[in-house]
């Protein structure tokens, strides 16, 4: 988790509000790939090679250009800048989660919950544009965790109290 190192305190949206082996696929994938913005190009990239490899460079474009466009407009138009946790670490954040939650949401018949998390992370006006984008990045993801298939997790994934 990245923390302020003159103060030693944990810079908002940084706080763990769960592990990763708690989440679904989905969500989990989401948090990758929204980790991965951070990295740089390279990591984006290497991503979009992958959804390219299984969907197609259509649905890729259509997918990357779509988390591109969340990022961006979170960063830059945000009520604050968002924070993500290393790229493998095993804690997920109060953003990653609210991101998670936003793009999740988004497919859902019923969008009132993906514009409330749109709301609380940016202006009334840009959210509509973010679950828009949210609802083609969850697309793509779910077309392709069909198609790689539904992994099972390992049950005996050990649970870590995230305090202390």
């Amino acid at each position: 988790m990245k923390t302020n190192s003159e103060t030693k305190t944990q810079i908002k949206g940084g706080s763990p509000v769960a592990i990763m082996s708690d989440l679904s696929w989905e969500e989990h994938l989401v948090i990758y790939y929204f980790r991965c913005c951070f990295e740089g190009s390279e990591a984006l990239l290497e991503i979009h090679e992958e959804f390219r490899f299984y969907l197609g460079t259509e649905k890729a474009n259509k997918t990357i250009g779509a988390l591109q466009f969340l990022y961006n407009k979170l960063q830059n138009n945000g009520r604050r800048r968002l924070v993500s946790h290393d790229l493998n670490c095993k804690c997920v954040g109060a953003d990653e989660n609210c991101f998670a939650q936003l793009v999740t949401r988004s497919t859902y018949t019923d969008k009132k919950d993906s514009i409330l998390i749109g709301l609380l992370l940016t202006d009334a006006d840009l959210a509509p544009e973010l679950v828009c984008a949210a609802e083609d990045f969850a697309v793509g993801v779910q077309a392709l965790l069909k198609i790689i298939g539904d992994v099972t997790r390992d049950s005996k994934t050990e649970k870590k109290v995230l305090y202390n």
